[in-house]
């Protein structure tokens, strides 16, 4: 069952952006453009043909009709049907000038017309053509967000291209899901090695004492007879070092169980004001925040007083044989991040350490020290989106690095 979000946390991919839709608006303006365009043309073309044949007159067939009136009227012969042919002129003339005036309605309507039918094809065209890639978009927006188990609706066997990309598309998914899974189980052996490997390397010590006790007890030769100081000292040394196991049992509980972080808006500056107080009573060296800007970060408080005050501890224990103070300092890396270093003045060490190496092994170098600060503070900066660096720092001592944002991402 996958843990439960943090209280003020976001949710991942809560933030991505929609994916545009733009992309079936564009092919269907292609598809209107490739369309009305020509139709428009076709129909200025009709109209301009059909008004130059309507413009034919019959003013030339008047002028003929009026010579032959006269020849007959010369003859003295009837002119009934030269009449009649005059009507039927006259009638040609009306429809010719009616089909004139009407013929730009008309081509205007066939054009509007088939642009419509144009349209609607258009549209039914677009939506089964950009169907799958709507699809698609979904699918993979759903796999920025971490939703793997997402599948698209792909007929086996497929009919087109498209319809093949959405069933390789699902192949994809579920071979990323096993890969994430197989992932998963190395990762979750190979902390358990760490952990083995850990807890074999501090329990060795303490059980090989422990084993020395116990021989000093039984041991039953003359030379050396049993006597109160001996056993009470095998006894003592059997004390301190149960107490030890008992403490490393502590701090493994302790980390197993660290509380869910509640993110709430936190100001920075007066929290290291709080965390260097609280030390600077039992440090051996002065704990001192240095003067600087303000900042408040989205984050959990709690969790931030945890991860500071190892480091400060850690420190303040580093440079109790230096007359050098341990400096906070608290500084703006750009506008969404700020960076808090905390500055010993000790041995220092050898070389970088980030990332893994923060908490394999588990190491200690104090006496009853668990080894666990380190991965308690790693941690605690993982759930905030940032990241834990210590450095040797110039001049001599440790330079412990912490870059948090703002505001926690999304993926925390």
């Amino acid at each position: 069952m996958p843990p439960a979000a943090p209280e003020g946390a976001r949710t991942p991919g809560a933030d991505l952006p929609l994916p545009p839709s733009r992309f079936r608006r564009r092919l269907l303006v292609v598809m209107l453009l490739a369309g009305w365009v020509p139709l428009v043309l076709l129909g200025a073309l009709a109209q301009g043909a059909l008004e130059r044949v309507l413009s034919v007159s019959v003013a030339p067939v008047e002028g003929v009709l009026d010579e032959v009136s006269a020849e007959l009227a010369r003859r003295e012969l009837p002119g009934d049907a030269l009449n009649e042919a005059r009507l039927n002129l006259a009638q040609a003339e009306l429809a010719r000038a009616a089909l004139v005036r009407r013929v730009p309605a008309f081509i205007t309507g066939l054009v509007l017309l088939s642009g419509a039918a144009l349209t609607v094809a258009a549209v039914l065209l677009g939506r089964a053509l950009t169907r799958p890639v709507s699809t698609l978009t979904e699918g993979m927006w759903a796999y920025a967000r971490g939703d793997l188990s997402v599948r698209l609706d792909a007929p086996e066997p497929p009919r087109d291209e498209l319809q093949f990309l959405l069933g390789q598309f699902n192949k994809m998914g579920q071979e990323l899901l096993s890969q994430r899974e197989r992932l998963k189980s190395a990762e979750q052996i190979a902390a358990w090695q760490d952990v083995a490997r850990a807890l074999a390397h501090e329990l060795k010590n303490p059980l090989t004492a422990m084993k020395l006790s116990l021989a000093r007890l039984t041991r039953t030769d003359a030379a050396t007879p049993q006597d109160a100081t001996r056993i009470t000292e095998a006894v003592a040394l059997l004390q301190e070092e149960v107490d030890l196991l008992m403490r490393m049992t502590q701090s493994f509980s302790t980390f197993a169980r660290l509380p869910t972080p509640r993110f709430q808006d936190v100001p920075l500056r007066p929290l290291l004001a709080e965390v260097c107080a609280l030390y600077e009573g039992t440090s051996p060296v002065p704990v001192e925040l240095l003067p600087g800007p303000e900042a408040t970060l989205r984050a959990d408080p709690d969790g931030l007083r945890r991860l500071f005050g190892n480091l400060v501890k850690n420190a303040a224990e580093a440079s109790a044989s230096s007359p050098l103070p341990v400096r906070v300092a608290l500084e703006p890396m750009d506008a969404s991040s700020v960076r808090v270093t905390v500055r010993d003045g000790g041995s220092g060490i050898t070389e970088v350490l980030e990332g893994p190496a923060l908490t394999r092994g588990l190491f200690s170098t104090k006496p009853g020290g668990s080894g666990l600060g380190l991965p308690i503070s790693q941690k605690i900066v993982h759930e905030h989106g940032g990241a834990l660096r210590l450095e040797p720092a110039p001049g001599g001592g440790t330079l412990a690095r912490v870059d948090l944002p703002l505001t926690p991402p999304a993926h925390v």
